[in-house]
């Protein structure tokens, strides 16, 4: 009833003209917002055109007015800075490890992104923002003489509010967005310091603020994402900041300061989309002040938050029931399995040779937990003393991370998909706060136990060997930072810093690129478009590109060109390799770079030449070798030979400059130009070796040194019985992967090595051993051999070819896109054995044995 009585005396006092007039506003924008941009509504394009219009002049007068207002209160803040600021030695120490940390995340870890698309996008917004005042992602843009043209905008599922500090830094910084990493570095220990300022507020106690603002930044995500620029660590600066302002409207209560917190509170809320569930607990808690009598503090703090909400609530509107992540899971309805496997991934041991497992430290978890149940016992006993200090600030925590419950259950939080690690960084302040209560208040509590009179130093003194000691089990992991073992088998950051390193190599120069994820580039300033729009273009229009970046446009075949093992199973990624093949058959392009990333896929760099002026299907059509055993006339020819017919089809300009050779075995068979019409070349059957025979014709363009057409076809010569090593032979195999296939790849496709197609030979994985009951009946044994293309990243494999224990034969270390041959003199041997031998990990070490021969 008393509850009752105080919450009814409360709203009384917002029952002014004023106070409806406020309270009116700031219900009335999000309910139209929501009114319009319902599902049902049928206006979703006025919530789009909103989305892309308003925010940019919303935050410009949020951010005048958060100016005009500190500097109205700046003599205000600093008399109530001073109350509040603990002692000398405490700042100092603060002060001290918040540079350290800042300097270890500066020297051992890369500045790289982490997650690329999604960083990538409020770096293409900003762009968007500064040279068009639009907040939407310049998904396709070209730049052109201090503009960007976006060809491609679509509004963006990220809150605009790093874009916007973007925006603002390239004023003074550039449109070269290079240098947003070393804002983020500079953001690490000014949201330590700011967590430390907002605990000793809101505490009074020092020792608890230092080691949990430590806690937190000591922990191996937080210092990764700080050298990346997601927008998770401006969460930890602003939720902070919040705190921090939020206590000082508290303490002075007035209309200004809490106008002021509620700019703050609604920046805040544009880091995440979940974050404005979060601002919640701030207003909750806010009530008692702002309502303790009918004045204007109420009305304006709370229309103020509503109207400079608007840009989060544009895009919440417009995403509704928007999920993201789904693959395996769907985005909603695993909340609680997710919190499970997110617990497992954030205490997983450490590997076998002493790296972690994940960007987490076990000991945090267990201290939080440990923390959560000192909180709980102490809110509850203190409450029955008369004092509800702890109780409150649970009810806030629980109050706060409704958002946890949000970001988890619409995303698919899973920490398995190394992306959605983090997620982590919304919990990660609160859970080093929780973590710190015990250990604080156990040294202080000894310190008192030991020596009354100086608690206050033993208690320093036991908080910096605290401090220390696990600064040290941080840093004793620095192989791990200096490794980037966060995200490091994300394939997308890691295709972006290998382009971007080419692209350090190269002349500084105006370039243009077709690439799957054009926003990428466009981020950094670097005209972009998709594979379809070039598709699209006139061959005029491309021509025109190809002049105005002087040769300068590349097309890069990237992750979204290749299959679905790529990718991580759990994921939403969709994969375009029909419209990178099409493009590739259509355009004339010159490889200049090829990169291996990991898991089947390269990163290929290609110039662009423009549309092909010449069909690709009609360069050349090869038939099989056959036997000719009379000439035209159909008398008996001279002596038995083998024909290959192959047809030059094209008659095109372009062909003008091409030329064929044709190869037995690797000797020249025949050459010239290219000239349409049917071709034959006869080769004597004495010419051929014994077993498998390659035919090969290659179509050479002679100005541009590039191929064209490269086909082999084989004859098999069978004489002296002559025989393809059976799968009946087989005696025994052993390897360290899968097993052995005959006639398929070790994952059951056709057997393809540098893109060359083979039905005749077997497959294992290295390490292995594969033997055949050859019994000494045949005196060679000939085979080619190659990593499949299936799987790519193998570091080497070498062969050797053993009888009866003996090696006969052994290769080089090769690796993939490599065709070799073998051949070993097997005389009287019994068992013959091909042994298989990686050079280092065995990962993807997928061995072909193609077209193996046996020759008595």
């Amino acid at each position: 009833m008393k509850a009752f009585i105080f919450i009814i005396g409360l709203l009384k006092n917002l029952a002014h003209p004023i106070g409806f007039v406020g309270l009116a506003i700031s219900l009335v924008i999000p309910a139209l917002i929501w009114f319009v941009g319902r599902p049902s509504g049928g206006h979703k394009e006025i919530i789009r055109q909103l989305d892309l219009s308003i925010p940019l002049p919303l935050f410009l007068a949020q951010l005048l007015a958060a100016v005009i207002l500190f500097a109205f209160l700046n003599k205000d803040f600093r008399e109530w800075f001073k109350g509040i600021l603990p002692a000398k030695s405490f700042c100092i120490i603060t002060a001290v490890f918040a540079v350290a940390v800042a300097i270890f995340a500066g020297t051992q870890i890369e500045a790289r992104h982490r997650v690329q698309s999604d960083e990538s996008v409020f770096m293409s917004v900003a762009q968007n923002m500064y040279y068009n005042h639009e907040s939407g992602t310049c998904n396709q843009g070209i730049f052109d003489n201090g503009n960007l043209k976006c060809v491609s905008t679509s509004n963006s599922f990220k809150t605009k509010g790093l874009a916007f500090l973007y925006y603002l830094g390239m004023h003074f910084f550039g449109t070269d967005l290079h240098w947003i990493f070393n804002a983020e570095l500079l953001m690490l220990p000014l949201a330590f310091l700011l967590m430390f300022l907002a605990i000793v507020a809101w505490t009074r106690q020092p020792l608890l603020a230092f080691l949990a603002a430590l806690l937190m930044a000591l922990q191996p995500t937080v210092l990764f994402q700080f050298r990346a620029m997601s927008v998770e660590p401006l969460y930890i600066f602003l939720s902070a900041l919040s705190l921090f302002i939020f206590k000082w409207a508290y303490d002075r209560n007035t209309v200004y300061h809490w106008v002021l917190l509620a700019l703050c509170l609604a920046f805040f809320a544009q880091t995440r989309q979940e974050t404005i569930f979060c601002i919640f607990a701030f207003i909750i808690f806010a009530l008692p002040k702002v309502l303790d009598k009918k004045d204007y503090k109420a009305p304006a703090f709370f229309a103020t938050f509503s109207l400079f909400s608007v840009p989060a609530l544009l895009t919440i509107s417009y995403y509704q029931g928007f999920g993201f992540q789904g693959g395996e899971f769907d985005a909603h309805w695993h909340f609680w399995e997710d919190l499970a496997k997110n617990w497992t991934e954030m205490t997983k041991p450490l590997k076998e040779n002493g790296e972690l497992e994940n960007p987490f430290l076990t000991y945090f978890n267990y201290l939080f937990a440990i923390g959560a149940v000192y909180l709980v016992f102490r809110a509850i006993y203190d409450a029955t003393k008369g004092s509800k200090f702890y109780l409150w600030t649970l009810v806030f925590l629980v109050l706060y991370h409704v958002q946890t419950y949000m970001i988890l259950e619409n995303v698919s939080g899973d920490f398995t998909i190394q992306i959605n690690q983090r997620y982590s960084l919304v919990m990660l302040p609160s859970m080093a706060f929780i973590g710190a209560l015990p250990i604080a208040h156990a040294i202080e509590y000894f310190a008192g136990s030991f020596d009354y009179k100086n608690r206050t130093k033993l208690a320093f003194t036991g908080m910096l060997i605290t401090a220390l000691a696990f600064s040290a089990w941080t840093a004793h992991y620095k192989d791990d930072f200096n490794k980037n073992i966060m995200y490091n088998r994300n394939h997308l950051t890691i295709e972006e810093y290998e382009i971007l390193s080419w692209l350090k190599e190269q002349p500084k120069a105006e370039r243009m690129f077709i690439y799957g994820r054009p926003w990428h580039f466009v981020g950094y300033g670097i005209s972009s478009i998709h594979y379809d729009r070039a598709r699209q273009m006139s061959d005029s229009d491309l021509l025109n590109y190809i002049d105005k970046y002087n040769g300068e446009v590349y097309y890069i075949r990237g992750l979204d060109c290749w299959d679905s093992h790529t990718y991580h199973k759990k994921a939403v990624e969709h994969r375009i390799p029909t419209t990178c093949d099409v493009f590739e058959r259509e355009m004339d392009l010159v490889g200049v770079k090829n990169i291996l990333i990991t898991n089947n896929y390269w990163v290929q760099i290609a110039k662009f030449n423009g549309r092909k002026t010449y069909n690709p299907s009609k360069i050349i059509v090869v038939n099989d070798p056959a036997e000719q055993t009379q000439d035209s006339t159909g008398a008996s020819a001279e002596a038995a030979s083998i024909k290959l017919h192959f047809d030059l089809n094209e008659s095109s300009d372009a062909s003008k400059a091409w030329s064929y050779t044709a190869t037995l075995n690797g000797k020249i068979a025949g050459s010239g130009a290219y000239a349409q019409g049917p071709y034959d070349i006869s080769v004597a059957a004495s010419d051929l070796q014994q077993g498998y025979n390659q035919f090969r014709v290659i179509v050479m363009d002679t100005v541009k040194h590039v191929k064209l057409a490269d086909v082999s076809k084989y004859y098999f010569n069978a004489e002296g019985g002559t025989m393809a090593l059976p799968q009946s032979m087989l005696a025994e195999n052993r390897q360290d992967w899968g097993s052995l296939h005959w006639g398929k790849s070790i994952e059951n496709h056709v057997m393809t090595l540098n893109g060359e197609h083979f039905t005749n030979g077997f497959s294992t994985h290295a390490a292995s051993e594969t033997s055949f009951n050859i019994e000494g009946k045949f005196r060679a044994f000939r085979t080619s051999f190659g990593l499949d293309d299936e799987s790519l990243c193998s570091e080497g494999v070498s062969i050797e070819i053993l009888g009866d224990g003996n090696v006969l034969a052994q290769s080089p270390v090769f690796q993939s896109g490599t065709v070799l041959s073998l051949s070993a003199n097997t005389e009287g041997v019994q068992k013959l054995t091909l042994k298989t031998k990686p050079k280092g990990s065995i990962d993807c070490s997928h061995v072909d044995f193609v077209n193996p021969v046996l020759i008595p």
